[in-house]
């Protein structure tokens, strides 16, 4: 019979989608006279490209532009265009030589942020000059002010040309006005491109999230999850809220002051050079320490990823925060089991953690956190804090001879730490599971705190599993196994080859180009191969050995019957067997390593 330590923890994924960078627009064409320098606009959305009067509608007829001229390599910019007003205005284009595309700004007066008196003038490519460069934004609906902004306003200051990379402007105002604010990227013209319409896209300032979970837990579906909206509320109280909550103590902004600007247009990467990044300044800033989403879907979690059940129909938009905040879950749900008796097990207070470094939310990006409860969870089945954490399976073991009168049955309290898996590109709704070609990387974080020694030798280990196994599996075949070269055997029959894992990783790839950068130590990651299972172990601590003896009876001699001390003829491992004798009942040892493992199961497509 096989003795196996089970526990129970909830391992938290993440998927981070981004926004597309080729969505559709108008495409530029030349001018229509002259080599008068005009404007169109395109508007990037996370899921869609809007363009013409529907860009226009969401920029409220209106954006600020910034524009400055000077050598191909970027050096000895003056500026041009001086916080110039563009506006749009329907079938306007071709009426004067500054507007193609229903955009002028020839003749609008001049007003704050700009500091010129006047009206705007017409302006003329230079060619003894290599490019141009030019910066946009919008208040979108909202009433851009320079004065404190209240609701409906926004505040803003000019586009400093002399400080794009540390503080190009910035934008005041409350969440829900920000957030329906717009910004470009720099987009720089090169010679060859004078003449030709500057086409400005423009992307929103609001960041978009939304949560899911699954479950994998064998012989029982999960039904009636309820929500924490804070780690003290204790789990004899229980969970209140059916829609999903993620909460921090760094706390969500929903206020304050972003600074816009653009540090690596310096950089030979052109994909990042432009990339506009805003910042909020915590002085001032308000923040919340929720973040609601919708509520999951009635009835059971759904059992694989692509079928997780979403909190809500649609993304939640939030304010962009490049610096990230670690997110918790924490959650009380039912199991039902699945053999028709009806028989319930509720469990109180299970939890999860997800990184900052995935957290990091910026304008205009799409975040997905998927949540998996597996039968490897920290909740309990109990409200009393002394009766230890997780699920533990009912074991017999049966042995009908007159002369044997104990039984015995042995588990192990595990309590691991959140796994956060993470693929770039990869979209849990489409996607069950994770592609082979694009390398996979994991963090952990136990009770909060980011765990940091991966990079010790035995800590954090990568396997292919022979067969379909689930996280109790792989952790039993761990401590009752046996080991040979980079393989091992459990003794529920589980095969385990050690596979390569890069322990010590310095960067992991945003989908903005950018690399984030992380501690050795801090972070793992692996090349996933097509159609493998793949177990990411974390040692999280190491136990004290312990013996166990099984009751076992055989036709035929074992062949392992002459190892000493391997059979007994008592439960308590005394007495010689001797010679075999298969009329006989015999005790065979084991041994439980008795350690405690993080694990999670990872399958390629």
């Amino acid at each position: 019979m096989k003795k196996i330590q089970f526990a129970f923890v909830i391992l938290a994924g993440i998927a981070l989608a981004s926004c597309s960078h080729d969505l559709g627009y108008d495409e530029p064409t030349n001018a229509l006279s002259g080599e008068a320098i005009d404007f169109s606009s395109g508007f990037r959305a996370v899921t869609r490209a809007s363009y013409g009067a529907d860009a226009a509608e969401l920029l409220g007829n209106q954006f600020i532009v910034y524009g400055a001229k000077g050598a191909a390599d970027g050096s000895g910019m003056s500026t041009v265009f001086d916080n110039y007003r563009v506006q749009w205005a329907l079938n306007t284009a071709g009426t004067t030589a500054s507007n193609t595309h229903d955009w002028e700004y020839v003749g609008i007066p001049f007003a704050a942020p700009a500091t010129l008196t006047g009206n705007q003038t017409i302006k003329y490519w230079d060619y003894s000059t290599g490019m141009y460069r030019f910066a946009a934004y919008s208040v979108g609906k909202a009433t851009l002010t320079t004065g404190t902004p209240a609701a409906g306003e926004v505040k803003v200051t000019a586009i400093d040309g002399n400080n794009l990379t540390t503080l190009a402007y910035a934008l005041e105002g409350l969440e829900g006005d920000l957030a329906k604010c717009y910004i470009s990227d720099m987009t720089p013209v090169k010679k060859e491109h004078y003449q030709e319409v500057v086409q400005l896209q423009f992307r929103s300032m609001a960041a978009k999230v939304r949560m899911a979970m699954y479950e994998t837990v064998p012989g029982y579906a999960v039904k009636d999850v309820k929500f924490y909206s804070d780690n003290t509320t204790s789990i004899a109280t229980g969970a209140s809220s059916n829609s999903a909550i993620l909460f921090s103590s760094d706390a969500f902004y929903t206020g304050g002051k972003y600074t816009v600007y653009f540090p690596d247009l310096a950089s030979s990467n052109a994909s990042i050079a432009n990339l506009a990044h805003v910042s909020m300044d915590v002085t001032g800033a308000t923040k919340a320490n929720t973040r609601t989403f919708g509520e999951l879907p009635s009835g059971y979690l759904g059992t694989t990823l692509n079928t997780a059940s979403y909190a809500g129909s649609d993304y939640t938009v939030v304010l962009p925060n490049e610096e990230g905040t670690n997110l918790q879950l924490r959650v009380d749900y039912t199991l039902e089991s699945l053999d028709g008796s009806g028989e319930t097990i509720k469990v109180h207070g299970a939890r999860a953690y997800v990184p900052m470094i995935y957290t990091q939310w910026m304008p205009n990006y799409a975040y997905t956190y998927v949540f998996k409860i597996s039968d490897n969870s920290n909740g309990r089945t109990s409200t009393d804090t002394s009766d230890p954490e997780g699920l533990f399976p009912i074991t017999f073991d049966a042995v009908v001879e007159s002369s044997v009168e104990n039984t015995q049955s042995t588990i192990t309290t595990v309590a691991t730490p959140s796994i956060t898996s993470y693929q770039m590109g990869h979209d849990p709704k489409n996607d069950d599971e994770y592609k082979a070609g694009k390398d996979i990387f994991i963090r952990l974080i136990n009770d909060g705190a980011l765990i940091n020694d991966l990079n010790t030798a035995g800590k954090s280990k990568l396997y292919e599993l022979g067969s379909d196994g689930t996280e109790v599996d792989v952790m039993a075949a761990l401590n009752i196994g046996t080991v040979s070269g980079t393989t091992t055997t459990g003794r529920n029959g589980l095969v385990l080859n050690e596979a390569t894992i890069n322990n010590s990783i310095t960067a992991i790839p945003r989908a903005d180009g950018n690399d984030i950068t992380v501690d050795a130590g801090t972070a793992a990651s692996f090349s996933p191969v097509s159609g493998k299972t793949y177990a990411y172990v974390y040692l999280v601590s190491t136990g004290t050995p312990t013996d166990h003896w099984t009751a076992v009876k055989f036709a035929t001699e074992p062949s392992d019957w002459s190892t000493a001390g391997l059979y007994a003829l008592n439960p308590d491992g005394t007495g010689n067997p001797g010679a075999f004798d298969a009329t006989k009942v015999y005790y065979n040892k084991y041994t439980n390593l008795n350690n405690v493992y993080a694990v999670k199961v990872i399958k390629i497509e």
